[in-house]
């Protein structure tokens, strides 16, 4: 997409930043990708990381020595356009109490504020990604053309290894993560996003309002995007893709390194399939809000709500703060927000034991019941997951992946 700039008009800079952890090997194809970019107002921030008691640590000190690697390659790259902040040499690690990447990312965007405009871009990398030569221009151009939105997050996809244990398990990832989302998309939900730290990019005044992130040592890009969502809309379309790393890691205790480790020794129990009830549930308390700006009447989620909140009456104290009926549906949003959904999800699952293989089939007919490929007709019928092969997982993958950029599409601001 090309713009007639006017005279004078200012294009926003990228503060592309990258938190790093054992990343040699990995790091350098990273650079590349945006050495290649064609849009070239950009400067990067690396922050490699990793606790300093790790260099007395038996099994660890490997992962600082890679460390020290990456800082070299990066520092003799000898551009101006990246930075590297050192949290990793002797001395100057992380203490105890500075959790991990969360950490990393809140040093990199206070480092990233401090030389940008209010209408520069933020974007969140991880060392072990690769994109297109169009990515960074592609993301200009959501933002100049959406100027309202608050942040973009990108769709997504893993390029498979060859290795048929790594492959297999990252497919099976994909396919949970990808049918949560279509799910939540599907009943409405305003937290509809995947979170992605490799694919998030925030304008800089509102990621001045949002403040700093809490220092989890995972997860923080979910929690990025939700409190994000809660203060503007968000972009996820886009014709380019980031292609994240699938292999495996331990650097978090949860997310794609950990969920293809334990995928590989065939433990699901983290990253099950749900069922589709518990988000029709959802979706039926949705359709009650505006009744419920009204008055008290029961919802499927009351005794999810008791256990969560202590009561199952949410609702009053909302109606007493909201004057409007549009400000209260609003509010019951906020207060029943992505982590809330994920917590209901899990404990309807927990309450409701169900197979992973009975829930796809669920998901198959209901969402591509129409759907003539036999190949896919395969998931219909009675199957085990173990016995799939890594082919027939690729296609409905793809599927899924196909399925998801309509619904992005269709979500544009």
């Amino acid at each position: 997409m090309k713009y007639n700039y006017e005279k004078g008009f200012r294009l926003p800079k990228i503060i592309v930043t990258i938190p790093v952890m054992d990343e040699d090997g990995y790091i350098q194809s990273c650079i590349q990708s945006i050495k290649d970019q064609t849009y070239k107002n950009f400067h990067v921030i690396s922050c490699v990381n990793q606790p300093d008691h790790w260099w007395k640590e038996y099994g660890k000190r490997d992962i600082c020595e890679n460390n020290l690697k990456a800082i070299e390659y990066l520092k003799d790259l000898d551009c101006p356009a990246v930075e590297v902040i050192d949290r990793s040499s002797p001395g100057r690690g992380f203490s105890p109490h500075e959790k991990g990447v969360g950490h990393a990312r809140n040093l990199l965007f206070k480092k990233a504020i401090a030389q940008a405009n209010n209408n520069d871009l933020v974007m969140c990398l991880d060392a072990d990604t690769i994109f297109e030569p169009g990515y960074f221009q592609s993301v200009v151009n959501s933002f100049l053309k959406k100027p309202n939105i608050v942040a973009h997050a990108n769709p997504y996809y893993h390029n498979l290894t060859g290795d048929d244990s790594i492959d297999r398990a990252i497919l099976r990832y994909e396919i949970y993560m990808r049918l949560y989302v279509i799910n939540l998309w599907n009943i409405g939900s305003p937290y509809a996003f995947t979170p992605l730290g490799s694919a998030i990019t925030i304008k800089v005044n509102s990621l001045k309002k949002i403040g700093k992130l809490a220092p989890k040592p995972a997860g923080e890009d979910f929690y990025l995007l939700q409190k994000l969502r809660k203060h503007g809309n968000i972009n996820q379309y886009n014709d380019y893709y980031v292609f994240p790393s699938s292999r495996v890691s331990n650097r978090v205790p949860f997310g794609t390194g950990p969920a293809v480790g334990e995928g590989i020794k065939n433990k699901w129990n983290r990253y099950p399939i749900y069922p589709l009830k518990p988000f029709k549930l959802i979706k039926e308390t949705y359709d009650l809000f505006p009744v419920l700006f009204r008055k008290d009447i029961p919802t499927p989620l009351d005794s999810f709500f008791e256990k969560i909140f202590g009561t199952k009456n949410i609702f009053e104290k909302l109606r007493q703060n909201c004057r409007s009926e549009e400000n209260f549906i609003r509010a019951c949003h906020m207060k029943f927000d992505g982590l809330r959904i994920l917590q209901f999800v899990k404990y309807y699952h927990l309450q409701n034991v169900t197979n992973d293989e009975d829930n796809l089939q669920q998901h198959i007919k209901y969402y591509f019941g129409d759907c003539e490929e036999s190949d896919i007709k395969y998931f219909t019928l009675p199957f085990e997951f173990n016995n799939i092969s890594i082919s027939l997982l690729q296609k409905l993958r793809n599927l899924l992946a196909d399925k998801e950029l309509l619904y992005r599409k269709k979500d544009i601001i």
